[in-house]
């Protein structure tokens, strides 16, 4: 299940605490907060084997998932901002990525052999694109970054994402950024780790599997491959003699032969 908590940023709700199993929010005196299954219900959070899903209530209008409207149904992940109500509900991770040692880094998910780390843009001008985090990348809106993005809070070189002794970190963060909803300037990444750089340019940790490792590199030794991480190998093309229709000449020739029996048999 995925350990994670949901903070009530007008700071009038402690941490909600979203272990397996349905959690439901309400309007309550102090604001939004979580009711009991008999009562009226805003917001509903199922945590379960694939994720954090949130349904919204039919009534229920104006609710935005890091500023995209969800009218039914979505599913969460560490990071997210939910706006509701007027107010903000942020899901954070249980274990401040920041802090966690590499060490006990075990716990969470990490590229598997055979994979390699990307950074998947999911929201912002760079919403679907997939960078590869296999070189270093500065982040920041001058012009000679690797990852351009604009804003007021966003400095010319913001942050650097980089491989140290095996590992993926950010560092070198000009101010905070949100990774996983904590606000940190250097952390350790993981696969799943979500990124938000001044609010609406977000961004999440994937592990994509490499198209050839030393382990299959002879599987895809074949002609029309060709060593590119960004495209799939094509099929062999056959040779000619391999794609002519055997069946059908054979049926040609089996009735020319018959039509030469009926006309010099019948002589």
């Amino acid at each position: 299940m995925n350990d994670l908590r949901l903070r009530f940023c007008d700071g009038e709700q402690p941490d909600l605490h979203l272990g397996s199993g349905l959690h439901a929010l309400g309007r309550l005196p102090t604001g939004l907060g979580p009711v009991d299954a008999e009562q009226p219900w805003l917001l509903q959070l199922c945590n379960d084997r694939r994720g954090i899903w949130l349904t919204v209530a039919d009534e229920l209008r104006g609710v935005h998932v890091n500023g995209r409207p969800v009218q039914h149904v979505a599913m969460l992940r560490a990071g997210d901002s939910v706006h509701v109500d007027g107010g903000e509900l942020l899901l954070m991770a249980a274990i401040d990525p920041s802090k966690a040692s590499p060490a006990g880094s075990d716990a969470r998910d990490t590229a598997a052999p055979g994979h390699r780390l990307v950074l998947r843009g999911i929201g912002g001008s760079h919403h679907g694109r997939s960078i590869s985090l296999e070189q270093p990348r500065r982040i920041g809106r001058g012009g000679d970054v690797d990852i351009r993005i604009e804003g007021q809070a966003i400095a010319e070189q913001h942050a650097l994402i980089e491989m140290v002794d095996g590992q993926t970190v950010l560092r070198d963060a000009q101010a905070d950024v949100m990774v996983n909803g904590y606000r940190t300037r250097q952390a350790t990444l993981q696969v799943g780790d979500q990124l938000a750089f001044d609010v609406q340019h977000r961004f999440v940790v994937e592990g994509t599997p490499l198209q050839a490792s030393a382990g299959n590199s002879k599987m895809y030794a074949q002609p029309g491959f060709h060593d590119d991480a960004d495209e799939f190998p094509h099929p062999p093309r056959r040779h000619w003699l391999g794609r002519m229709p055997w069946l059908l000449l054979a049926a040609l020739l089996l009735g020319i032969a018959l039509s030469g029996l009926l006309m010099f048999g019948a002589r």
